[in-house]
């Protein structure tokens, strides 16, 4: 039996999003991060001029505003990088490393690890956590430490004050550094995972959109199959006992004296419009049996299979719960073409010589199985094209129920079974 093409969200190729995905995922929100955080470099660089001011720090050719001129130039540099590069990752590097540099610089000639502008290694580590992960959130948090004994050891040389810098002091600065990098550590963490599943979200939605699109399509071609097997059946049927009547009358109108030839052709015509009758009801059956309506699925079933034996090219065993006699439910109809169509798909392609049917209560539910002994299918091998198992379980679901397919590759046999509510109403 050949799989029908469907869109379920339980195969395997649905379950997993292509790397190229994830990687152009990550590299959009590593420019949008990038983005956002060269204009909080920019106030930084703003706020440090207002800060060396108001310490006094007097304008001039001096050590301290070498390095703040050297910042703007960097970041100007990274303003502009960040906005056109390509290469969006190497400019995060850079920066990654530029920014605890440049902080480390100006708390160099500003006072040391006593610095008023220290706090600004935690920027470097919290813009860390937002543009990448755990790893890389610890990495610069030990860059900054290392950043921090350089400057530790250097400050009291620039400034010839050998116990400015204490080591509890340069101590309490290693516990700030590690708590804040255990805190850019869970940022970065709790934000990788929630941009993981907003894309598992985004990739969700859109094959709900795909398969809603492809049930759309075949339901467009069921109604144009429906219509023309009609169209069909109608001039099959309906045409020669038309004519015959037409004719029949065309007879009659033109005179038959004789009353035993009038009789005779009248009751030829009885015969046609009953044949017609007939017909008419045999189409409108097979469009929704009358006995589904009338006394339940279960008679309507009884009757389709007792009559599906008779014309199928396998052995159709039926095993229908005495139980269920008097079950209804408003999924009659649905249930009853969901049997229509997987004898259908049997008897196309499954080159079965026995068929089973088994309608059963099972733990509060209602249970239909179709199961064949033909040519199995690989669930991960389906033709493109092919809706006739999507419609089933879109048929099933929509009803509230669930539809389970039981193959493989290399399997002999297919069981297709529904399951439903077993409250009927």
């Amino acid at each position: 039996m050949t799989r029908p093409w469907t869109a379920s969200p339980d195969l395997p190729w649905l379950d997993r999003t292509p790397q190229w995905v994830e990687a152009g995922h990550d590299e959009q929100r590593l420019r949008r991060a990038e983005k956002d955080i060269r204009w909080l470099r920019n106030i930084g660089l703003i706020g440090w001029f207002v800060v060396l001011r108001g310490h006094g720090y007097a304008l001039g050719p001096t050590p301290v505003w070498a390095v703040h001129a050297a910042g703007v130039v960097y970041g100007l540099w990274a303003h502009r990088e960040a906005g056109r590069t390509r290469n969006i990752r190497r400019t995060a590097v850079i920066t990654t490393f530029g920014d605890p540099v440049l902080a480390g610089m100006i708390c160099l000639f500003t006072g040391g690890i006593d610095s008023i502008l220290y706090p600004f290694f935690y920027f470097t580590q919290m813009s860390v956590a937002i543009r990448f992960g755990v790893l890389e959130s610890i990495g610069i948090a030990c860059f900054n430490c290392f950043v921090t004994v350089l400057i530790f050891f250097a400050e009291p040389l620039y400034s010839g004050d050998a116990e400015r810098d204490t080591w509890l002091t340069l101590t309490t600065q290693f516990f700030l550094l590690g708590f804040a990098g255990f805190m850019g550590a869970i940022l970065a963490d709790w934000a990788r995972e929630h941009a993981q599943l907003i894309l598992e979200h985004a990739r969700s939605l859109r094959e709900s959109g795909e398969r809603y699109q492809a049930v759309l399509r075949r339901f467009a071609q069921v109604q144009e199959e429906e219509r023309r097997n009609i169209s069909g059946e109608l001039h099959d049927r309906m045409s020669g006992h038309l004519f015959g009547l037409r004719h029949g009358l065309e007879q009659c109108m033109a005179g038959l004296d004789d009353r035993a030839a009038l009789r005779e052709k009248l009751l030829e015509l009885e015969v046609t419009v009953r044949a017609c009758n007939h017909d008419v009801r045999s189409i409108m059956n097979e469009l929704r049996p009358t006995v589904l309506d009338e006394l339940g699925f279960f008679e309507a079933a009884s009757e389709h299979l007792a009559r599906h034996s008779d014309i199928a090219p396998y052995r159709l065993s039926c095993r229908i719960d005495p139980r269920l006699r008097d079950w209804r439910s408003r999924q009659d109809a649905m249930l009853f073409r969901l049997l229509q169509e997987a004898l259908l798909n049997i008897q196309k392609h499954a080159q079965a010589s026995t068929v089973e049917v088994v309608l059963e209560p099972r733990l509060g539910q209602v249970v239909l199985s179709i199961s064949d002994d033909g040519l199995g299918f690989d669930p991960d091998q389906v033709p493109i094209g092919h809706y006739g198992l999507m419609t089933m379980r879109e048929r099933a679901e929509a009803a509230g129920g669930r539809l389970i397919v039981e193959a493989g590759a290399g399997r002999r046999g297919t069981r297709i079974e529904v399951r439903l509510p077993g409250s009927g109403s």
